[in-house]
């Protein structure tokens, strides 16, 4: 097909920011993940940035050279993804890419697989230790107050779950944000979310909701004190016991959170 060489600017796209060239020809029996791929480069090398309007259904298939259907299937599965946004009657638009937004539909994989679950639990284990740690170096006086509010409010809820989460949540990310490190607090907006499966698990157990009451003053004392070793101490003994308490709760086919692999860091003979 004869293309204007003179055309550098297609539709959506403004001020020849992007060029029509850099939407690179496929093969014509591409499937739509090579589409959905070729996006996902523009969008990691900036060439699309959050906000961008991309241009027609009708341009993109022409600037590929694929089959309208194919760039149909490859922008449902980015919209799918969270990474575009498809409005009718107004066309495809890059998201905010917000972290929280790109994993929030992950939360159904999370539920259902306990490989998933146990891969959380570890990568909980390496980023909110390290808040902890962290966050005895750096906490403020208001800081402290904040977190004894919380805890206080904690124990005032014992016995309504979903504010006990809620809160829970809270406190875990008033840590992170004591820590006062901007990666760490972008790992945590993940961590947050997914971490929300499970504490739907484990939520309904007032055992557990116990242990956790009594794990936070722990932290709490840690942080209160500026004892670094004592707030990593406290926060991985409560992972620990968020792992021990996902036991109960598992299900038939989560064989993985009573697996060897899955036992808590003091059988595993991580350093405390």
């Amino acid at each position: 097909m004869e293309r204007d060489p003179r055309r550098t600017a297609p539709d959506g796209i403004d001020g020849g920011a992007t060029s029509e060239s850099r939407f690179t020809v496929v093969p014509r029996s591409t499937l739509p993940e090579e589409v959905a791929n070729r996006l996902l480069t523009l969008i990691r090398e900036r060439e699309l940035r959050p906000g961008t309007k991309l241009p027609a259904e009708r341009s993109l298939a022409g600037m590929m050279d694929v089959s309208r259907p194919v760039v149909r299937e490859a922008l449902r599965a980015l919209s799918l993804m969270r990474v575009v946004d498809i409005r009718q009657g107004d066309g495809t638009y890059v998201t905010s890419l917000e972290p929280r937004q790109l994993i929030a539909h992950l939360d159904f994989v999370f539920a259902k697989d306990s490989v998933a679950l146990v891969q959380l639990l570890e990568a909980r284990r390496v980023v909110e230790v390290g808040n902890a740690r962290l966050a005895a170096f750096r906490i403020t006086e208001s800081e402290i107050a904040a977190l004894g509010d919380l805890v206080a409010s904690l124990a005032g809820c014992i016995d309504d779950p979903d504010r006990f989460s809620e809160l829970d949540i809270a406190l875990h990310e008033a840590v992170c944000a004591a820590a006062n490190n901007f990666l760490l607090a972008q790992f945590m907006n993940i961590v947050s979310t997914l971490g929300k499966v499970s504490r739907e698990r484990t939520g309904g157990l007032r055992t557990v909701r116990e242990a956790a009451l009594r794990d936070h003053r722990r932290i709490l004392d840690a942080l209160r004190a500026h004892d670094p070793d004592a707030a990593q101490r406290a926060m991985l003994e409560h992972l620990d016991h968020v792992e021990q308490g996902l036991r109960p709760a598992a299900g038939p086919d989560d064989a993985e959170l009573t697996a060897e692999g899955a036992q808590p860091a003091a059988s595993r003979g991580q350093a405390r």
